[in-house]
Parts: C-alpha cells; sequence; structure tokens
C-alpha cells in the first residue's frame, strides 16, 4: 500500500478542454476538484479513470494503451478503461472512473462514476474442478486465489506457503518500508480476514517439495499430502518441485 497521489496538475476538467486538446489515441492529465484524472481518446469514445496506478502511484499517462486497457510504467499492472477493474497483478485495487460529458466542441468531467459490479461469467459447475492447490505464497499466489473468487470459482482454493506471514508486497521490503519510510502495516496484500471470509485455505509454515500427476497429489516437509482437482505453481524463480 502507498499514499494517495494528492498534486492537482494539469486543466480544470471540470470547467471542460477543447475536444482538439484529446487527438485520437491520445492521453491527458487533468483534475476533478482535488483528483487527478487520466482521460484517454479512441475515437469517439472518452475514458476518464483516476491518472495513477493503486499499486505505487505509478503515472499511467505513461502507460501502454492496448484496446480498452492501460499497464503501468512501473510493474506493467492493467487496467480496463471502462471499468477501472484490475485485470493483472501487482493492483487488485480498482481505478475510480469518471463521467464524461460533450457539448459545444467540448470535453468535460462531471463526477465520480458509482463503481459498478465487474461482469463475471457464470462458471460451469461441470467445468469446473472442485479443489484448487496454490503452492507459492507471494503476490503471484495471492493473485491467482483472489481472481477464483472474484470469478464466482465456488470449489476448495488452498495455499501453500512457506513464509510464517501471509502474502505482503514484496517489492516494498526493499523499498520504503526497508529505508523506514513505510509502516508494517503497509506490507500485507489483505488483512488476514480476507482469507476466511473468502475461504481461502492458507496454510503457512509448509513447504511443498514434491507434486505427483498421476495420483494428483502435492506433499510437504509436514505431515501433509494433499489431494487436488488442479493445481497452481506460483513459486517465483525458485521453484525446487519433484514433479515425479
Amino acid at each position: 500500500m502507498t499514499p494517495k497521489h494528492t498534486n492537482t496538475t494539469g486543466p480544470d476538467l471540470v470547467r471542460g478542454i477543447g475536444i482538439a486538446d484529446l487527438p485520437d489515441g491520445s492521453k491527458l492529465v487533468g483534475h476533478c476538484g482535488d483528483a487527478q484524472v487520466l482521460l484517454m481518446r479512441r475515437g469517439p469514445q472518452i475514458f476518464a479513470v483516476d491518472a495513477h496506478c493503486t499499486h505505487y502511484n505509478g503515472p499511467l499517462v505513461d502507460g501502454l494503451v492496448s484496446g480498452d486497457t492501460v499497464r503501468c510504467p512501473w510493474h506493467h499492472a492493467c487496467f480496463d478503461l471502462s471499468t477501472g477493474e484490475a485485470l493483472r497483478a501487482p493492483a487488485f485495487r480498482p481505478l475510480a472512473c469518471w463521467s464524461v460529458e460533450q457539448r459545444d466542441g467540448k470535453i468535460f468531467v462531471v463526477g465520480k462514476r458509482k463503481r459498478a459490479e465487474p461482469t463475471t461469467r457464470e462458471p460451469s459447475a461441470e467445468a469446473m474442478p472442485g479443489k484448487i492447490v496454490i503452492v507459492g505464497g507471494g503476490a503471484a499466489g495471492f493473485a491467482a486465489a483472489e481472481r477464483l473468487r472474484r470469478e464466482q470459482y465456488a470449489g476448495s482454493i488452498v495455499m501453500l506457503s512457506d513464509d510464517e506471514a501471509p502474502p505482503v508486497d514484496r517489492p516494498n521490503l526493499s523499498k520504503d518500508y526497508l529505508a523506514g519510510k513505510a509502516p508494517e502495516d503497509w506490507l500485507p496484500l489483505r488483512g488476514e480476514s480476507y482469507y476466511s471470509k473468502n475461504q481461502i485455505d492458507l496454510r503457512l509454515g509448509t513447504q511443498a517439495v514434491r507434486i505427483d500427476p498421476h495420483t494428483r497429489e502435492a506433499g510437504s516437509y509436514t505431515p501433509l499430502t494433499l489431494p487436488t482437482s488442479d493445481l497452481v505453481e506460483s513459486l517465483g524463480g525458485a521453484s525446487q518441485l519433484d514433479n515425479t
């Protein structure tokens, strides 16, 4: 977690800007009250979202736009410009979206939109595995579990982590936290209650050492063997699993 960006630079979007000031395919940062807002134009469509990434406040105006998405230039988090939804880690919180009006040759930002519930496809019970085991307690493992629940997966989710603490924002360990500028409560990706509330079985201090694709089991140093329907390996760059 990082503090919100509060500088108000660029044009006052409540008063409006000329449509010619935002050519097709371009981006522009202005402000609506105290909030920084990113405008992006694609043909007749104009998107208005928070100007900074919800991960580390990276400037999205410098990010890559592809279709209806924008990627943060710092750690490549990806957001849906239509809904603000965070589509790719390391960001998990959505961007706020703003309502836009065009009149008299100008573009106006008229206020923050009410957040809509993310649209999800109703999963087919027949196609869904009954249990998913996620090996790894970092951001990738957390992102897998969080997205499964967000996409309405209702089966069992087990996360195996050899850490003693729930998933944290690891880049911060070598940045602001190490420098003494960030409090410890900024580090967790979610509070401990998140896992119980979303029925994610987080097993700390559990190092997985074996995956048996024939019996569909994951084994660990602790006295534990987990049967699993599907398995997600999220070990970063240091996988030492025995895939027998």
